[in-house]
C-alpha cells in the first residue's frame, strides 16, 4: 500500500470549508487510450466506498478525479466528510493519494489570498500541537499549466518568502514539516491544500477478470485476496472443510474473513466444499506421505471445476514458498500440473512480517487468529513428502476414482452468501 511522505495526520489538519476533493492516481496514467475506461471504474469504486460523504460528482480533469458536492447549492465538504474521506479511501484500490482541496482561480492574486485566508488556521493548530521550538513548514507546488508565469520551485520560494516573515516560528523542513502547503496549477483551476491522504494505489476493481480465491481461515490466503484484488480482480472464494470432523464455527470463521474482504470490492460468493470423502478415501487407498499433496491437487481441481461454471478466469491462493511441506516448489510444482486455468500466487515470495503487517492493516489479522480446526489437520500424516515426484503421484491417484470423489465432493456442498450468511445447495 502506498504512503505519503511528509503527511499531517487528520487531526492535524483545521476544519477549513474545502470545496473539492482532488483525487491522484499513478499507473492508471499508462493505460493510454484505455485510460477512460480505467477512469470511470475508478469514479464507480469512489461512489460505491464513499456512501457515507455528502453526495458528491466526481469528473475526470486530465490525470485527475476531482470530486466536488453534488447539490450545487452546497459549496463545501463538512469536517465529518473529511473523516469519512480518511477513513475510507484505503478501500478505492486505483488511488495513490487524495487531497481535501480549496479550488481557486489560477491568477496568483487568487492563490495569495487563498492562502492569506486559510494558512492561519493551519499554523494556530500547529502551535496548539507544537506549544515550542520551530514548526517546520515545507511547499510542494506542482505546475501542469506550462504556460503559467511562475515555475513549479519559482511559486515555492514566492510563498516561502511570503509567509516565513509573518509567521516568525516557521522554519524551512523539507523533509519532515509540521505544515504541509500542496499546490497545484492546472489550465483549468489551482488546488490549494494543507493535508495529504495516502491512498491502497492499484488498479480498479472491475479492471482484471473475476477469480476464484481458495480461503481458508489462516493468514496468508485472505492476503492473497486482498492482494488480487489490488490488481483489479473481482473475487469469488472457495473453502474446505471436513464436517463433522471440523465444527460449523470454521465456516463462520471463513464467511467473516469473505464479509471483510468484500468491503474492498462489494458482494462475493463462497462456496463451501465437503473434502471428507475425498480424504477418506485417500487415507484409506494411498501412501499417507502423499497425502497433503493429494488433498492439494483435489481442491485445485474442484477449484477448477466451480472456476469454469462460473465464468471464473483464474484461481488464486495464499502460497508462500517454502512455507509448509505442500509449499516446497516440487510440491508446488506436482499439484500445480492438474489446474486448468491461471494459479495466481501473490504472497510466492513474501516474508511472514509482511502478510502479518498487511493482514493487521485491512483487519483480518484478528479474524484469521480465532482458533478453529480446519480440514488440513484432518488425517494429516505425520511425516509429509516435501520432495513428490509427478509420477508416484500419478500413481496414488491410479487407485483413486478422482471423478467420482469430486462429485462426491460437490454434492455435499453450498454456495454461501458471505453478507447473509444464507445457503444454498451448489
Amino acid at each position: 500500500m502506498n504512503q505519503s511522505s511528509s503527511t499531517p495526520a487528520l487531526h492535524q489538519a483545521p476544519d477549513l470549508p474545502y470545496n473539492a476533493i482532488l483525487c491522484r492516481y499513478s499507473e492508471i496514467a499508462t493505460k493510454g487510450r484505455n485510460r477512460g475506461h480505467f477512469e470511470r471504474l475508478l469514479i464507480e469504486s469512489l461512489h460505491r466506498q464513499l456512501p457515507e460523504m455528502t453526495p458528491f460528482r466526481a469528473g475526470r480533469e486530465r490525470g485527475r478525479i476531482v470530486i466536488r458536492p453534488k447539490d450545487r447549492q452546497t459549496k463545501t465538504f463538512n469536517g465529518r466528510d473529511i473523516a469519512v474521506l480518511h477513513r475510507d479511501l484505503e478501500r478505492v484500490f486505483g488511488i495513490s493519494s487524495a487531497s481535501p482541496v480549496m479550488r481557486v482561480s489560477t491568477e496568483l492574486s487568487e492563490i495569495e489570498a487563498a492562502v492569506d485566508r486559510f494558512f492561519p488556521a493551519v499554523y494556530e493548530a500547529a502551535t496548539g500541537r507544537l506549544p515550542e521550538g520551530r514548526i517546520g513548514y515545507a511547499m510542494r507546488a506542482r505546475r501542469s499549466h506550462r504556460a503559467y508565469p511562475l515555475r513549479s520551485h519559482e511559486l515555492e520560494l514566492h510563498f516561502a518568502h511570503r509567509l516565513l516573515p509573518v509567521y516568525p516560528r516557521l522554519g524551512v523542513n523539507l523533509d519532515d514539516p509540521d505544515i504541509l502547503l500542496q499546490l497545484e496549477v492546472r489550465e483549468e483551476a489551482a488546488f490549494l491544500s494543507f493535508v495529504n491522504f495516502p491512498g491502497p494505489g492499484g488498479l480498479p476493481v472491475g479492471s482484471a477478470g473475476r477469480a476464484l480465491v481458495l480461503l481458508s481461515g489462516g493468514i496468508d490466503s485472505p492476503v492473497a485476496a486482498y492482494q488480487a484484488m489490488r490488481r483489479g480482480c473481482p473475487l469469488d472464494y472457495v473453502t474446505f472443510h471436513s464436517a463433522p470432523y471440523t465444527p460449523e464455527a470454521g465456516l463462520r470463521k471463513v464467511a467473516a474473513l469473505a464479509r471483510r474482504l468484500d468491503l474492498y470490492q462489494g458482494s462475493s460468493r463462497l462456496f463451501c466444499v465437503n473434502l471428507l470423502p475425498a480424504q477418506k478415501a485417500i487415507r484409506d487407498l494411498c501412501n499417507p506421505r502423499y497425502r497433503t499433496v493429494l488433498y492439494r491437487r483435489l481442491m485445485l481441481r474442484i477449484a477448477c471445476r466451480l472456476a469454469a461454471r462460473h465464468k471464473l478466469l483464474a484461481l488464486v491462493t495464499g502460497d508462500n514458498l517454502g512455507q509448509v511441506a505442500s509449499q516446497t516448489m516440487e510440491n508446488l510444482f506436482v499439484i500445480n500440473q492438474v489446474a486448468d486455468r491461471p494459479v495466481f500466487r501473490p504472497l510466492l515470495t513474501w516474508d511472514k512480517n509482511q502478510t502479518v503487517a498487511l493482514a493487521r492493516r485491512i483487519g483480518t489479522y484478528e479474524l484469521s487468529q480465532q482458533e478453529v480446526p480446519d480440514s488440513c489437520t484432518v488425517f494429516a500424516p505425520r511425516r509429509p513428502a516435501t520432495m513428490a515426484e509427478p509420477e508416484k503421484i500419478k500413481r496414488e491417484e491410479e487407485s483413486l476414482d478422482l471423478e467420482g470423489l469430486i462429485a462426491g465432493c460437490l454434492a455435499e456442498s453450498v454456495r454461501m452468501e458471505p453478507a447473509t450468511g444464507e445457503s444454498v445447495p451448489l
